[in-house]
């Protein structure tokens, strides 16, 4: 059998390794993320349980000649614990902080074929945020933005982790390196006052259990450029001025 398919009326059929996921979760209902989390979670299981049998393997089409049986089941498996961590991101409140474990081993696959240093930027921030411990945390932010440290690539992931950073590092007390992060932050916004909607923006870098000012949104600058624009309808801005 192939791989395992999910249908929903809003986003058709979709195989539970699409690599669509962010937008797929943006248009599911809560109830269908959970359904579509429930299927892939199960998938892995089953790889877990057949991926040494190379017949199981062709069937579900996922055979390489360039790889041996076992190193097409780890393939396998990283895929899903990468989008189960991307499901666990994108779900409706966000579930990330129950990612950890998909992501610890995410990264440990990606180091075990990588033995240079290189990081694995976008799986090491999403880890950084789901971690919320203070320092193990701060640990894995600094690796990836070491290695990306600018707003480029990525853009949504990068604004939506130095914000979730900037807020950690306040509760640390360590304004200073907070305020890097927030500036950081509107520099990317006001470079790119077409580069997103607001709804858009203010989504990714707030947080709704958030209590007290909130350092970006709150800044006269970011206010001032949102004074001039008008979000008409979901995506679509009128800029005066």
């Amino acid at each position: 059998m192939p791989i395992p398919t999910f249908t929903s009326p809003s986003t058709g059929t979709v195989p539970v390794l699409s690599k669509h996921t962010s937008e797929i979760f943006d248009v599911l209902s809560p109830t269908e993320q959970r359904a579509f989390f429930t299927l892939l979670e199960a998938f892995r299981a089953e790889i877990d349980a057949k991926g040494d049998d190379v017949e199981y393997l062709r069937e579900i089409g996922a055979v390489n000649p360039g790889a041996t049986v076992a190193q097409t089941k780890t393939n396998v498996l990283d895929m899903c614990n990468w989008q189960l961590a991307t499901c666990l991101r994108y779900s409706t409140p966000t579930r990330i902080a129950e990612a950890t474990p998909c992501l610890e081993k995410v990264i440990a696959h990606f180091d075990s074929h990588h033995t240079n240093g290189e990081v694995d930027v976008t799986p090491v921030l999403y880890l950084g945020v789901a971690l919320g411990q203070e320092e193990a945390a701060v640990r894995h932010f600094q690796a990836a933005y070491a290695h990306a440290p600018a707003i480029e690539m990525q853009y949504h992931t990068q604004l939506w982790s130095r914000a979730c950073f900037s807020r950690l590092l306040r509760r640390m007390g360590r304004i200073a390196e907070a305020e890097e992060q927030e500036n950081d932050i509107r520099n990317w916004l006001l470079g790119h006052p077409y580069g997103m909607p607001p709804s858009t923006f203010c989504a990714l870098v707030t947080d709704p259990m958030h209590e007290g000012k909130d350092y970006i949104l709150d800044h006269p600058s970011v206010k001032r450029m949102f004074a001039g624009m008008s979000e008409i309808a979901p995506g679509f801005v009128v800029h005066f001025g």
